[in-house]
This record gives C-alpha cells, structure tokens and sequence, in this order.
C-alpha cells in the first residue's frame, strides 16, 4: 500500500509543473474604443488601442484583466474578404497578459440581406447588410430616422505562448451612429467618405476541452513519472538491504 502511494506521489509531482503552466483565459471579454468606418475598413483609433472594462463588466478569467489595455488590428478588404479564412496572429493583444492574444481567422458575412438597402425614407426597424465590396460584413439597423449601428462578427483562437495551446472564440462588434441612419453612413461610404465613431466589443471564449499534450509534453510526462519510479525503487532497495543486515 506505502509503495503503491509513494509511486502515486511522484506521478503527481511529475505532472504538476505541467499542468499548471496552461494559462489559456476564458470567459466574456467587453472592451471598447473608437473605430472609422469607410469602403474597404475598419480602422480602430487612439493607435490602435482598445480599453478593457471594469472587472464587473467581465466573466470568467477576464475579471482579473479589467480595467486594462490593449492592442488591434485594422480590418481591411482586401485581403479580410468576408467568409475567407485568412488567419492573422496577434489580431489582439493584452497588456496585463502578454502571453495571451486573438488569432483572426474569419471576418464573419452579414446576415440581414440585401433587399432593405433600399429601404426610403429611412425609419425605426429598418436592416440592410450591403453587397459592395469592403461592407458586406456590416449589420446595419436604424434605430430611429436618424441613428443607427452597424455591427459585424469575426471567429478566431486564442492562443497562449506559454503553453502552445488554443482555443476558438467568437466576437461581435456594435459602433452606434447616433446622427446618421444606415442610408446616410451608406452615402458617405459609397461616395468616398468615412464616419468616425466608438464601438463595443465582445468575445466570448468557451472553457476548451481537455489539450491532448504534444510530443514534447508526453516526453516530459514521461520521464517525470520514470524518474519518480527510479527514486522510488533505488530507496526501496536500499531500506531492504538495511533491515536485511540487522
């Protein structure tokens, strides 16, 4: 029984330092930031810069990272035509979590049609995901005559450098156009133009399932839970030639 626990024991230790290497934070991300809009982008503002809230408005692993920074990347067809995987590291990163970033895999395709593009006069209610090329991402709804969000999704990975390890996430983001409908943000677009605004953001990031361990990590696994048998048995041996002589 002694030896059957010791062995145990050593197994343990072997397979700790490994396990509590994986760092990969899950949960519900809410950031924000300003964002402009124009034919064939999104550029986020401020370099580039997203503002994560309060720990109260994060689930999840996130809670620890309220209140911080970080950084994005600008979305520009081309090449982030929608509904192409186009995967792009570091697509965000976190200040208070270096290891930690988004890989960008897809710019996800709108979803509210064409057909009420053409949609006039504008009002309350009214939805339009446009066909041209740079926009075919957006949700557009007016909110009232005058206002208006466009919101788009992506899908991507979180990756942790620590550990070599990922997993999927999705994202929303919403800006609010509080003086223009969706048909004016259209006709500054379309005609050359741009429309500064903020945004929110959020990515939502299941807990992943169990990582089978790679090569490497086998390997040290392995010799881990032999050396602890090693250990065991060369003490073992030598408690028995002890009690043995006496």
């Amino acid at each position: 029984m002694t030896k059957n626990i010791l062995v145990a024991g050593f197994l343990a230790i072997g397979i700790l330092p490994l396990t509590a290497r994986a760092s990969l934070i899950t949960g519900e991300l809410n950031f924000t930031g300003s964002a402009t809009i124009s034919l064939d982008s999104v550029a986020f503002n401020n370099g580039n810069i997203f503002n994560i809230g309060p720990a109260g408005m994060q689930q999840g692993g996130f809670m620890a990272l309220g209140g911080t920074a970080g950084s994005i990347g600008n979305i520009t067809n081309p090449p982030y035509a929608t509904g192409v995987i186009f995967p792009t590291p570091d697509f965000m990163t976190f200040a208070a979590a270096p290891n930690i970033s988004i890989r960008l895999l897809e710019v996800l395709p709108g979803t509210d049609g064409a057909a009420g593009c053409a949609d006039t006069p504008a009002a309350s209610g009214q939805a339009c995901t446009p066909t041209t090329p740079g926009e075919s991402q957006f949700n557009l709804q007016n909110t009232s005559a005058t206002s208006s969000t466009a919101s788009f999704a992506i899908f991507g990975d979180e990756d942790d450098s620590l550990t070599g390890t990922s997993s999927s996430i999705t994202g929303t983001f919403t800006i609010p156009l509080t003086t223009e409908n969706f048909q004016t943000l259209l006709a500054i677009v379309n005609g050359g133009g741009e429309i500064t605004a903020p945004f929110s953001g959020q990515i939502l990031i299941a807990t992943p399932a169990a990582v089978t361990p790679e090569p490497a990590t086998l390997i040290d696994l392995l010799i881990g839970g032999i050396g602890g048998l090693g250990l065991y048995v060369s003490r073992d041996g030598q408690r028995t030639k002890t009690d043995y002589r006496a």
